[in-house]
């Protein structure tokens, strides 16, 4: 009888091991496949999430110049406005597969058809990425969108563009701009018992949550506020002046009698009264202003000396703009090339000034003062115990503060 003789453990490996080598490296090939696509996937996301924040970024701050324009009374330059915008921060139209779209209504979402607002697309196609064409994930695209709007009740008369607004009001005081806003490239720092009576307050920076809002305005953070001075005519005017080409006034007028308009090279000094005008009045001084009284009507201060002034004690100062002319509306302007700074010391005596008061590089102190102004634009605000008063008008404050609204 012939019995059957069970395999061994070599002969069961020499029947199967052959049949099976090699199926180990394809799945490891295919794992590594898959693997390297999700990790190149997540890679190519990521870069394209980061494009879409910092277009996101450059659609707003387009959107925004736009509806600056709307601020300024500028609708045919809306659309240039915005592009320029756009094209300053990497995004031009029709160039490198990049779209720019500027619509003024916007045509779709809560401000469709509204006159008061600048909608801004920006499209980029055919972006490149690291490894989506491996994958198949070709030619990704991205779009932003952002609106600005102005809201025409919001208007500002008093700028701070390159500092903060500190307002200590441990012996009361504050501002009082009820018919106006606050607008504040910095941060917002009220204490004690001050008082901030204004028709809306909007800053860069931080909010020390300090002082009383009697009016209970709103209070926000917002994107910068640009130097407004091109808005209005007198203040274009000024900004184009080549002061070193006008003649100098060689005397000064003795025993009170009051200055003529005039470029004045050398100092003028003590209590000035300006020779009364009916039409425009420009004073300009290459000197350091004395800081003592001043009164004029129809009257233009431009300070072209590299130090700004400072009053102290029982001082009157008492200037109105000219109603008509080139500087038609500005009281004092002090280019932004002079940072001279605008201090007032004591609360006796008085500092008032009927229309802008240009100074954008000043910063400016007031110590126990409460000095009165149409409109003022400078780069710092520090009171001390003090106060502002800023009713706004003289047609200097024509039109509100744009705002991101989507």
């Amino acid at each position: 009888m012939c019995v059957k003789k069970p395999h061994t453990s070599d002969q069961i490996q020499a029947n199967t091991l052959p049949s099976e080598r090699g199926q180990v490296l394809p799945l490891v090939a295919l794992s590594l496949f898959v693997l390297l696509g999700a990790a190149a996937l997540a890679i190519d996301v990521g870069y394209l999430r980061d494009q879409q924040r910092i277009q996101q970024i450059a659609t707003d701050s387009a959107a925004f110049a736009g509806a600056s324009e709307l601020s300024f009374k500028a609708p045919s330059l809306i659309t240039s406005g915005a592009m320029r915008d756009a094209l300053n921060n990497g995004y031009a139209n029709g160039v490198g597969n990049v779209t720019v779209a500027v619509n003024s209504p916007p045509q779709s979402g809560a401000y469709s058809g509204s006159p008061t607002a600048v909608e801004v697309v920006i499209t980029s196609t055919h972006l490149p990425t690291f490894f989506g064409n491996v994958i198949g994930a070709l030619n990704p695209s991205v779009t932003t969108r952002a609106v600005a709007a102005v809201n025409p009740n919001e208007l500002g008369c008093v700028y701070v563009l390159n500092g903060g607004l500190t307002l200590h009001g441990g012996g009361g005081g504050g501002i009082a701009s009820p018919t106006c806003g606050l607008l504040i490239n910095g941060d917002l720092s009220v204490t004690g018992s001050a008082n901030v009576d204004a028709l809306f307050v909007g800053y860069t920076g931080t909010n020390s949550g300090g002082g009383s809002y009697p009016a209970g305005q709103p209070i926000r953070l917002t994107v910068p506020v640009s130097d407004p001075c091109q808005r209005f005519p007198a203040c274009a005017y000024l900004s184009a002046l080549n002061v070193s080409a006008l003649p100098c006034v060689d005397t000064t007028p003795q025993n009170s009698a009051a200055l003529p308009p005039g470029h004045y090279c050398h100092k003028v000094s003590g209590s000035i009264t300006f020779a009364p005008t009916a039409g425009n009045a420009l004073y300009v001084f290459d000197q350091p202003l004395s800081g003592g009284s001043m009164s004029g009507a129809g009257v233009t201060i431009y300070n072209n000396s590299a130090s700004g002034i400072t009053w102290s004690g029982n001082v009157s100062v008492d200037i109105s703009g000219p109603t008509t002319g080139p500087t038609a509306g500005m009281a004092y302007y002090q280019p932004p090339s002079n940072s001279g700074s605008i201090t007032k010391n004591g609360a006796a005596g008085s500092v008032d000034f009927v229309g802008g008061f240009y100074a954008p590089s000043a910063a400016v102190t007031l110590n126990g003062s409460l000095p009165s102004v149409s409109l003022i634009v400078v780069g710092s605000i520090v009171m001390n115990g003090g106060g502002m008063d800023v009713p706004g008008g003289d047609g200097l404050v024509q039109a509100g503060h744009p705002v991101l609204v989507q």
